[in-house]
């Protein structure tokens, strides 16, 4: 019998190594500090993201009010007045309240703040090209110039952030937004 005992402890104690649990845990461990470390130092602007994506919404949400609405003539668009603000409007006109509301656009008249159905960009997020443009819209969803015509080419609209920039394009004839 001590036979037996005196192989069973020298077996385990020449066992050197890892186990494989042991070795999940450490890349586990070193995954989660690699993307904390990264999501800090790498120029990730999150704000220039979310303000290209509502830009986009807006542009869409204008466009599908023009193909839903019967009345003749221009619809709905978005009107760019300066570089941190753009307009949801209908019809040439502010939309009104009796509208149905859109998510994103409010204000506050007492504060100076944007008006009602009017965007202000936040995160030093601001429109580089494209001010001063009105993005109008036919019954059918394409995009009309400030005169009511056909675009003869498509609507390119920039944001900025820093260093960052996207952009945004309307294709003429047909509205897409890639």
């Amino acid at each position: 019998m001590p036979l037996l005992f005196r192989k069973i402890s020298k077996t385990n104690s020449h066992h050197h190594g890892f186990t494989m649990i042991e070795l999940s845990v450490v890349l586990i461990v070193l995954a989660i500090f690699t993307s904390v470390v990264a999501s800090r130092y790498l120029p990730v602007t999150n704000e220039l993201i979310a303000e290209v994506d509502g830009l986009k919404a807006s542009v869409s949400f204008a466009q599908i009010q023009s193909m839903n609405d019967d009345t003749p003539g221009i619809k709905w668009g978005i009107h760019i007045p300066d570089a941190n603000t753009y307009r949801l409007y209908k019809n040439n006109s502010d939309a009104s309240s009796s509208m149905i509301p859109v998510k994103g656009y409010s204000g506050d008249p007492e504060t100076g703040a944007c008006p009602k159905n009017c965007h202000q960009l936040q995160g030093n997020v601001q429109i580089s090209s494209g001010v001063g443009k009105t993005i109008n819209f036919d019954r059918w969803g394409r995009p009309l110039d400030g005169s009511g015509n056909l675009q003869t080419e498509g609507v390119s609209l920039e944001l900025t952030q820093g260093g960052e920039k996207r952009l945004i394009t309307i294709t003429k004839n047909t509205g897409y937004i890639p």
